[in-house]
């Protein structure tokens, strides 16, 4: 969702039902529960269940009721605009930061948010021959060996390229708008 979508958009009206991994107990493999940090959201251990890798959907009629109702009660969590926007507040202080966190604040679109071999992400996600402002710190960025984050946000005539690096500061470029 963005700005453009809704009216009187913010972070708080963005946030999101927290979700969590999809468990089955061997003995009643028909029902599904929902994985939290150390046991299901009814009780049940690690070494009563197997995980899956896939995420617990209360909806679905297999959901055991306990798990559903835990799941629906759990405090949500910040939507990814919201998570991008405090990454950011590490990044050099200057116009282009302060223009992507008042886009985020609006709801602008997240195109792109990945994290991967920073050459790869380079040649195949970054859109370098786009970019018309801050080229050399990204470009050099995405020269290490090793992963990094890569965002593209979409506001207005504008796109945003954040290099997320695992250690460091975010660095931000300007571009072209795909438009």
């Amino acid at each position: 969702m963005t700005s453009a979508d809704q009216e009187g958009w913010s972070f708080a009206t963005a946030r999101v039902p927290a979700e969590f991994g999809a468990a089955i107990q061997p003995l009643t493999p028909a029902v599904q529960h929902a994985w939290g940090d150390e046991e299901t959201l009814c009780g049940l251990v690690e070494d009563q269940i197997e995980l899956y890798r896939h995420l617990f959907d209360r909806e679905d009629a297999s959901a055991c009721p306990t798990c559903r109702q835990q799941a629906a009660a759990a405090p949500t969590w910040p939507c990814a605009q919201e998570r991008l926007h405090d990454r950011l507040l590490a990044a050099a202080e200057g116009p282009m930061r302060e223009d992507l966190l008042d886009a985020l604040r609006q709801g602008a679109e997240i195109k792109l948010w990945l994290n991967g071999p920073a050459a790869s992400l380079a040649k195949h996600y970054a859109q370098l021959d786009r970019i018309v402002e801050g080229s050399p710190a990204l470009i050099a960025a995405l020269s290490v060996n090793g992963s990094v984050g890569l965002a593209r946000v979409e506001h207005g005539p504008w796109q945003f390229i954040v290099v997320l690096p695992g250690h460091g500061f975010p660095l931000i470029a300007r571009a072209r708008a795909d438009r």
